[in-house]
C-alpha cells in the first residue's frame, strides 16, 4: 500500500504535515517523560523513570568521556536529548498507522498523484519522523553545522587541519566532511524507513485477502528486531555526533 502524506507547497518546498507533526509529538513526548523522571525525585532510592534517565545519564557521560575527553561534560546534555529524542522518533512508526481514504485532490495530494494510484489514495497521518529523508538530513545537517562551529572558535587549527598532514589531502577532507552529514543522516533514515516499509507490507498483505491481521510470529519478531534496530540507530547517531565534535576540538582539549 503506497501511502501520501498531507502537504503544504510543491516541489522541493513542499512541507510534509505529517512529519511536521510527529517531529513535534515525538520532543513532546520526551518533555513529558523528562518531568515525570523529576517529579519525585529520591536521591537515596530512584525508582522507575527516574532510575532510568539517571542510567543513561551515566553511560553518556561515560561513552562522551571516552570520545571527547576533558570537556566532554559540556556535551552530555546535547548527547543525552539526542539519544532519548531518536529512541521516542524512531519507534513512533511501530506505534499506529492511521489513514484516511480520499478520492479527490486535498492537502497538496493533486489529481496526478491520485491518478497514479488508481483514482483514490491513502493519505497517512503518523509515521516516525526519522523515515522521512527531509527530518533525517535536516538533523545530520544540524549537527555536522554545528560541528564545524565548534571547530571555527579556534580557527587556525581549524583550517589547518584540512591541509593535514600534506596540502594535496585538501580535497579528501573536503570529500570527508560531505560524507559526514551524507551518511549520518542517509543511515537514520534508511534504517527506519525500511522497518515502516516491511511493517506496512506485513499488515497489508492478509487485508487483501480480507484478513484482519492481529499479530503472527513474523510481525512479533519484526517489530521486535525494528525496535532493537530503533535503539542502535538513536545510539549510533549520538556517538558519532561526539565523535565529530572531538575532531574540530583542539587535541589538547579533545584528548
Amino acid at each position: 500500500m503506497n501511502h501520501l502524506f498531507p502537504t503544504l507547497g510543491e516541489g522541493l518546498w513542499a512541507i510534509n504535515l505529517t512529519a511536521i507533526g510527529t517531529s513535534v509529538l515525538a520532543a513532546l513526548v520526551v518533555l513529558l517523560l523528562a518531568r515525570l523522571a523529576v517529579a519525585n525525585v529520591n536521591v537515596r532510592r530512584p525508582r522507575g523513570i527516574q532510575n532510568f534517565f539517571e542510567w543513561v545519564v551515566d553511560f553518556i557521560t561515560g561513552l562522551a568521556k571516552d570520545t571527547i575527553g576533558d570537556r566532554a561534560m559540556t556535551y552530555v546534555p546535547l548527547a543525552f536529548t539526542l539519544i532519548i529524542y531518536l529512541f521516542v522518533a524512531n519507534q513512533m512508526g511501530l506505534i499506529t498507522n492511521v489513514v484516511t481514504l480520499v478520492h479527490e485532490p486535498t492537502l497538496g495530494v493533486s489529481q496526478g498523484m491520485l491518478d497514479e494510484h488508481g483514482g483514490e489514495g491513502h493519505i497517512a497521518w503518523f509515521m516516525s519522523p526519522t523515515a522521512n529523508l527531509s527530518v533525517a538530513m535536516a538533523m545530520s545537517i544540524g549537527i555536522v553545522g554545528m560541528t564545524h562551529f565548534i571547530g571555527l572558535r579556534n580557527p587556525r587549527q581549524y583550517f589547518k587541519h584540512y591541509f593535514e598532514p600534506n596540502p594535496a589531502f585538501f580535497i579528501l577532507h573536503l570529500i570527508d566532511e560531505l560524507a559526514k552529514f551524507l551518511t549520518l543522516g542517509l543511515r537514520l533514515y534508511g534504517n527506519i524507513f525500511a522497518g515502516e516499509v516491511l511493517i506496512a507490507i506485513l499488515l497489508g498483505i492478509p487485508l487483501l485477502f480480507g484478513v484482519i491481521p492481529l499479530g503472527g510470529i513474523p510481525m512479533i519478531v519484526w517489530i521486535a528486531y525494528s525496535i532493537f534496530v530503533g535503539t542502535i540507530q538513536a545510539f549510533v547517531f549520538t556517538v558519532l555526533t561526539l565523535v565529530y565534535i572531538s575532531q574540530k576540538l583542539p587535541h589538547n582539549e579533545a584528548h
